[in-house]
């Protein structure tokens, strides 16, 4: 684990792991079997392919990977939830400014 996460552009964020480990996170569009309600999504992007799919309900954050992940095993389950958690802190900040 040890991913540090910052914000890249707006609502989209790079998420860097000791080791060399880059991954983004974008704001996406509508998954259909995912994206039931208007919560916010985000796609995780690593070696050009989205390997997971964050969604944030209520104050938790729903976390799926896609078949794509099994390419990369160096980005757990794990990984990927400390992510959704960073995100989930960066945009709890942001709203807290406005």
């Amino acid at each position: 684990m040890k991913w540090n996460v910052k914000e890249w552009v707006t609502e989209s964020y790079r998420a860097r792991k000791t080791g060399a480990l880059t991954a983004y996170i974008y704001r996406s569009l509508k998954w259909p079997d995912f994206y039931s309600s208007c919560a916010p999504a985000y796609e995780v992007r690593y070696g050009g392919a989205v390997i997971a799919i964050i969604r944030f309900e209520g104050k938790g954050a729903t976390v799926r990977s896609l078949a794509a992940a099994g390419s990369f095993p160096e980005i757990t389950d794990l990984d990927l939830v400390e992510m959704a958690l960073w995100v989930s802190k960066l945009r709890a900040a942001c709203s807290g400014l406005n």
